[in-house]
């Protein structure tokens, strides 16, 4: 009886991990996203507009491949105002009104802090564009750094001198 009672749980226990795995393909849904970047050597930031995207969001609410957006207003940053080295934060919500809320208080902050002169980016300006989706590939067996690797070279085979010591 115990057996079988064991074997019941650990049957379920593999449906529910089975189930939970299949579910861990992101859902192009409907993201609300701004941007913010500054740099600690420069005392100008930016911060584009809020604007909705479509996009491939995780189940466990995260958005797939974020830094990719990221780098999106860096290399604009970089190309149309020669801007470099800048950090670049996103930030999302699949509820706009949340969104907003965030964007305000940033917004705020900056804009109080007279140390910090905040140029904004809009839509006309800079617009994030919806990112792919591609599933990771996991491999197995030899990693690049395994092929590549130098190995150390092996101690010579025979006698070996070694310098004496002065008296």
């Amino acid at each position: 009886m115990m057996k079988r009672t064991l074997f019941c749980m650990l049957g379920l226990l593999m449906l529910a991990l089975v189930g939970h795995a299949g579910s861990t393909k992101p859902t192009r849904q409907r993201v609300y996203m701004f941007g913010f970047a500054a740099s600690f050597t420069d005392s100008v930031a930016y911060m584009t507009d809020l604007q909705g995207v479509d996009a491939y969001v995780m189940p466990n609410g995260f958005l797939a491949d974020r830094s990719l957006y990221s780098l999106q207003l860096n290399n604009h940053l970089v190309a149309k105002k020669q801007r470099e080295n800048m950090t670049c934060v996103l930030f999302f919500n699949k509820n706009k009104a949340k969104l907003e809320k965030k964007y305000q208080k940033v917004r705020r902050k900056y804009r109080e802090n007279h140390a910090v002169v905040l140029q904004p980016l809009g839509v006309d300006e800079f617009r994030f564009e919806p990112e792919e989706y591609i599933e990771p590939v996991v491999t197995t067996g030899t990693t690049v750094a395994d092929s590549t690797a130098t190995k150390a070279p092996e101690p010579a085979k025979g006698k070996t001198k070694t310098p004496k010591k002065k008296k």
